[in-house]
């Protein structure tokens, strides 16, 4: 009896210590600040969301920021914002939009790497208050969002080629619209005016969701980047922040940065997994962590452009199953056009994938990872007792599951019709009862 209380104890010593290292939050450097546990289960819960990145530079059609002393010399780049007039913006249609695609959060860029702000910032002229527009687009879809239910958050670039206090310079270097000193450039009072923006968002935007890029310039670095995470969380505990807020990809020795995230060291409360433009099947694998998918409907870059090659209905279905499959959200961009209206393809499009989510909707909101998963042929979401199977390989005529321990009691194609299948100790098997095209046939698994 001693030696089964002896095993007992050390068995609940060594998952409390499993658990621990698991915590996420402010990493190695915040010890005892851990993620809001309440605002991470409601961000898990929304599965799919919108990413916009517009700005100015939408007048050219080019890439954003990106383009800024390549493609479009620097001088005509940053006048652009003097073009800059999207009439045709209505916070109210881009929300509506939104829920016919079946979407629960967005996160709009706010400031990308070419230092544009897309309010009205009281640290920067150089933003939409200096535009013909004027209007405060950053107010208005946050307006919208919360009357609509859809949760509001906001990207922020951490570098930034125009200011003249960031370094290194770059993409043309600094623009006109700041002041200089005689000690600019100046990093941390360039540190100080990009907290002061990010109070903006969190305070006066009601930001939710803070997506941090610019993680991979030399200048960011894990003790700027654990502290940003630490300040954040001091204005609003409610708020997460995505792992970009520290340098997790990029890790100094003796971190390995062929690892996955090591969440116990570096700060942040998702791990960010960003697909670079060119489609590709699979952004990565489950993690015992929340992350998010980041990719774009046009598969060549993120900002507007007139000819975009396009992801179609079916392969934004396919990506989106398979990554909250394996327990992640799926946030997809879209850049509007420079009259603040969607390309009417896109939309078509995404309107197709929200009828299809929404039909889905039991199998896809809410839910964690499942327990089942093949590459190539299937994957799984799991809510209580019940496994929600995607066969998106359509040339499937019987699926064999693996590793179920549990009594399956029934399983229900996407009529509510039960399938007949074959249970012997943990190997479930049962045919195929039809084939859409196109899509993944769904089914239900009760144990």
């Amino acid at each position: 009896m001693k030696t089964h209380k002896l095993l007992v104890l050390l068995l609940c010593l060594l998952f409390a210590h499993k658990t621990y290292s698991q915590k996420i939050g402010g990493g190695e450097l915040n010890p005892g600040i851990y993620t809001n546990e309440k605002s991470i289960e409601e961000f898990q819960d929304l599965k799919f969301g919108l990413s916009i990145h517009w700005g100015p530079n939408v007048i050219a059609g080019q890439e954003i920021s990106w383009s800024r002393g390549k493609e479009t010399p620097q001088t005509e780049y940053d006048n652009f914002y003097k073009q800059f007039n999207p009439t045709k913006f209505n916070a109210d249609e881009w929300v509506d939009l939104m829920t016919d695609f079946g979407m629960k959060y967005v996160i709009i860029t706010t400031k990308h790497h070419d230092g544009f702000s897309m309010w009205h910032s009281d640290y920067s002229d150089y933003d939409i208050a200096a535009t013909p527009f004027q209007r405060d687009i950053l107010r208005e879809l946050s307006d919208a969002c919360q009357k609509k239910g859809i949760i509001f958050g906001t990207y922020y670039s951490t570098l930034d080629w125009y200011h003249p206090d960031y370094q290194p310079y770059g993409h043309g270097g600094p623009g006109n619209m700041f002041p200089r000193y005689k000690d600019t450039p100046n990093q941390n009072r360039y540190w100080i005016y990009a907290k002061n923006q990010l109070r903006e968002l969190v305070t006066k935007y009601n930001s939710k969701i803070i997506q941090f890029d610019g993680d991979w310039d030399s200048t960011w670095t894990h003790q700027i980047g654990s502290d940003f995470y630490l300040y954040l969380r001091k204005i609003k505990d409610e708020v997460i922040v995505n792992s970009r807020t520290d340098i997790g990809r990029r890790p100094p020795p003796p971190y390995n940065e062929n690892e996955s995230w090591r969440a116990d060291i570096f700060a942040g409360d998702f791990e960010e997994r960003e697909r670079i433009v060119g489609y590709k099947p699979k952004v990565n694998s489950r993690a015992p962590y929340p992350w998010q998918a980041w990719v774009t409907v046009d598969k060549t870059q993120w900002s507007w452009k007139p000819d975009p090659k396009l992801l179609s209905a079916s392969e934004i279905i396919t990506d989106l199953i398979k990554t909250v499959g394996e327990g992640g959200n799926y946030l997809i961009n879209i850049g509007p056009k420079p009259d603040g209206t969607f390309e009417p393809v896109i939309v078509a499009n995404m309107k197709e994938v929200g009828k299809w989510v929404k039909g889905h909707a039991e199998s896809i909101y809410g839910t964690r990872a499942g327990d089942f998963f093949e590459e190539g042929k299937f994957t799984s979401t799991k809510k209580g007792n019940a496994n929600y199977l995607f066969v998106y390989n359509t040339s499937l005529k019987e699926v064999s599951l693996n590793g179920s321990h549990k009594k399956l009691i029934s399983i229900k194609d996407e009529a509510g019709k039960p399938v007949r299948f074959k249970q012997v100790a943990d190997k479930i098997s049962f045919k195929i009862s039809y084939i859409k095209v196109g899509v993944p046939s769904v089914y239900a698994l009760s144990f």
